[in-house]
């Protein structure tokens, strides 16, 4: 295939005005990465993958891949064909607008959450051909692309790795367009996350944030920055730009970057994204070394391991058998960490799995679960309520008062209530239990 075919992509018949559409875009991004001169020369240019043929046999591991703003669909075609020939099905879309009158993306929530969407959407055609991995999948994005590979990875849970490729969520007073987009929940990532970025100062001296995802507590992460790469050194641009060398951009300091230093940043950023995903996805013993291999004196390296997460209510019961109150409470504190207990124990999940288990005949699995939940959220009357109910079904009722009392206490300041009523009924309802347990 040569870049021309690449850039005049197909489609069926139906869709045939919105594929003129953006086999325009893609014609007009193709041009702005060179000179006029050198258009007909990158279009002649002959890459290694073969048009219609068929596939290897066998199962292979998937990459989703989300190029950045408005990227069309071959933006990263180098990096797609090198995955490809390590035995990966690389699969991409271009970041659309909501119509063909708005064919182009904005940094709206609502863009991002149809990309995400039209990703899920090719992932559930593909996963049906026989030559796809369904259980080996890894999401990879660039710039604003990195921010809907993290949500995907947020809200998959069959997602085994995420890589972002220099992401906007680590760009200074943009974090923001990660954590306020819909779902967002650092608890939830499991997956392996690797941050391939430009060091700082590499392109101006802009600052950079990562905490949006350096929350991801409970997943393995991977920090790596390569110097003297600028942000479009992390698509085919990096190539492209080495073999034709355009101009110099001219409005910031080039602090020692220049194409062959992106070049040089790209290959490096490819072999470390194949280590890693060798390393999840083939489960390569070898994997870890490559990686370790492919770091140079240009790149630094942070790695922060993955903290397990905090119990479910079934497995707070278990551990508590095993380990007793205090063991269990002590895992919790673990998981958690700064974030605090109340943030990652759910008080409606806790409350209901602990009626379930007394309706299960269960009773001193439900207590652990009433105590655990009363710990995590010390102000909250309805669930030392709750707590009393516990210890009568174990037959404590010293405990049982006590808990009641403790939930007359709580109760006047408690915020929960949404109403005077509803405080006034939960009060007398106390009242009347204590006097049942007395």
């Amino acid at each position: 295939m040569t870049f021309a075919e690449y850039v005049d992509q197909t489609a069926p018949d139906q869709f045939s005005q919105f594929n003129g559409i953006m086999r325009q875009r893609n014609r007009d991004d193709a041009i702005s990465s060179v000179s006029r001169d050198n258009i007909a020369d990158l279009q002649k240019i002959e890459l290694f993958a073969q048009r219609d043929v068929q596939p290897a046999p066998g199962r292979f591991p998937v990459v989703l891949y989300f190029g950045g703003l408005n990227a069309q669909i071959n933006a990263n075609v180098i990096l797609a064909e090198y995955l490809a020939s390590h035995g990966y099905v690389f699969v991409s879309i271009a970041l659309l607008g909501p119509s063909n009158e708005q064919a182009f993306q904005s940094r709206t929530p609502d863009d991002f959450e149809a990309s995400v969407r039209d990703m899920e959407f090719a992932w559930s055609i593909l996963q049906e051909e026989e030559y796809v991995d369904r259980a080996k999948m890894a999401v990879v994005g660039h710039s604003i692309g990195a921010i809907e590979a993290v949500i995907l990875g947020l809200r998959n849970s069959n997602v085994s790795v995420v890589v972002g490729l220099d992401g906007t969520y680590g760009f200074a007073g943009l974090s923001s367009v990660l954590t306020h987009s819909y779902g967002y929940d650092p608890n939830k990532m499991r997956a392996a996350f690797l941050d391939l970025r430009r060091a700082q100062g590499a392109q101006g001296n802009e600052p950079l944030d990562l905490t949006a995802v350096e929350s991801f507590r409970h997943a393995d992460r991977t920090f790596i920055t390569i110097d003297r790469m600028h942000h479009s050194d992390f698509t085919s641009f990096a190539m492209i730009g080495a073999y034709f060398r355009p101009p110099l951009p001219t409005g910031y300091p080039l602090n020692g970057w220049n194409r062959e230093t992106g070049r040089d940043g790209y290959e490096s950023a490819c072999r470390i994204l194949l280590s890693m995903l060798d390393a999840t996805l083939k489960l390569s013993s070898t994997a870890p070394v490559d990686l370790q291999h492919d770091m140079t004196a240009t790149m630094a390296i942070r790695h922060e391991k993955a903290i397990p997460p905090p119990p479910s209510p079934l497995e707070a019961a278990s551990l508590a058998s095993a380990q007793g109150l205090e063991g269990t409470k002590t895992a919790f504190l673990v998981s958690c960490g700064a974030n605090g207990i109340a943030s990652c124990i759910d008080p409606d999940r806790f409350n209901t799995w602990g009626y379930n288990l007394l309706g299960q005949q269960h009773p001193k699995d439900a207590l652990v679960v009433f105590e655990i939940n009363a710990w995590a959220h010390p102000t909250n009357a309805n669930l030392r309520d709750s707590l009393a109910d516990g210890f009568s079904a174990v037959g404590d009722k010293d405990h049982a008062k006590q808990a009641v009392e403790h939930a007359i206490d709580l109760a006047p300041s408690d915020p929960s209530f949404d109403s005077p009523l509803a405080r006034s009924m939960f009060l007398s309802e106390e009242r009347t239990k204590l006097q049942q347990l007395k």
